[in-house]
């Protein structure tokens, strides 16, 4: 399975490659790149990492004490994740998060994936109502109808889904527990510890206070996203006035991040350009400068992340291939009830 998700990965990779790199006149990409004021990639690389500074505020809101932490090492696990991401296929950078974090405090795997999936989900939905309200003010294509409601549908989906396990965890869990019978009782015991540990980091979102915390921080995180593509925009003649550049780079940063949930290759190379070419065409830029803004924003993230996620694997002295592999295979200490002690 993991080998058929890589291949996977590499075929779109290569599909949006092709498909973003084949009618661009190479020479006009090279003159926008060289016209760039590069000066701007600092400012727009200092939002980034506030960004992220405020994303390890968010996942400490999220774990709500369950799992607490020093704040310097939770940015170096939330960093190391996506450098993970950067680096090997797969998508291992959740498990590695939650690998790292587990042993530091010692709460059980599952228990942190929740609030991990709870990122995304929040996550999901801050750019499924940024969408809608661009959808309000422009005219989408068709395709992007279909984004809109292809995101909308999953995204709303999933978090009803969260309301419901939180509404009805007891019957939840006998649900569980009638579906694993016909299984050897190691895993079914295991499989409904693991379960219930998961009920557990959801359980939070119980909290209004949290609720509403995890809610604001999340729209500044995303905020603050839209403010790097924003300024780095002005590095490049996208031929827009201020009001539409603005509209452009939030349809830029909804169909990007969208478009990297796809399966790439490590680091969204190719799906990365192609959403973000395709964002920028409904505003009519030219698709040399759209794909030069493009590369240098991809580059400069990916330096920003995977620079500071490799200097905490080398701080913990922990290697990247051998992480990869125990963070997807490591089997978990049974857990009690509580989902804390491992």
């Amino acid at each position: 399975m993991l080998r058929r998700s890589k291949l996977l990965g590499v075929l779109i990779t290569l599909l949006c490659l092709g498909l973003t790199f084949y009618p661009v006149d190479l020479g006009g990409l090279y003159g926008a790149l060289a016209a760039a004021n590069y000066l701007l990639v600092l400012p727009a690389a200092a939002c980034w990492l506030v960004g992220y500074l405020v994303r390890t505020v968010r996942w400490r809101e999220i774990l709500a004490e369950s799992a607490r932490c020093r704040f310097a090492v939770l940015f170096g696990i939330l960093m190391a994740g996506f450098a993970t991401n950067n680096l090997l296929p797969a998508r291992l950078g959740e498990f590695t998060r939650a690998y790292l974090l587990q042993r530091r405090v010692g709460v059980r795997k599952t228990f942190l994936l929740a609030s991990i999936f709870l990122e995304r989900v929040f996550d999901g939905l801050i750019l499924v109502a940024l969408l809608s309200l661009l959808s309000l003010n422009i005219d989408l294509p068709g395709w992007g109808r279909e984004v809109e409601l292809l995101a909308a549908g999953m995204f709303l989906g999933i978090a009803a889904g969260v309301v419901l396990l939180l509404a009805q965890r007891d019957l939840a869990e006998r649900l569980v527990l009638i579906l694993l019978r016909p299984f050897p009782t190691r895993l079914s015991h295991w499989t409904t510890n693991a379960f219930r540990a998961f009920l557990l980091g959801l359980a939070t979102m119980r909290r209004p206070r949290v609720l509403l915390r995890t809610a604001a921080l999340s729209v500044a995180v995303w905020s603050l996203e839209w403010s790097s593509y924003y300024i780095l925009s002005s590095a490049f003649p996208l031929g827009l006035d201020d009001a539409t550049r603005a509209k452009a780079c939030a349809l830029l940063l909804v169909l990007v991040n969208l478009g990297i949930m796809l399966p790439s290759s490590p680091g969204y190379v190719g799906t990365f350009q192609f959403f973000a070419v395709a964002a920028l065409a409904v505003f009519g830029v030219e698709r040399e400068v759209a794909l030069a803004l493009a590369i240098v924003a991809h580059l400069s993230q990916y330096l920003l992340v995977t620079l500071i996620g490799v200097a905490y694997f080398g701080r913990e002295h922990v290697s990247l291939r051998s992480l990869s592999a125990d963070a997807a295979r490591e089997p978990e200490p049974e857990a009690a009830r509580s989902g804390v002690a491992s």
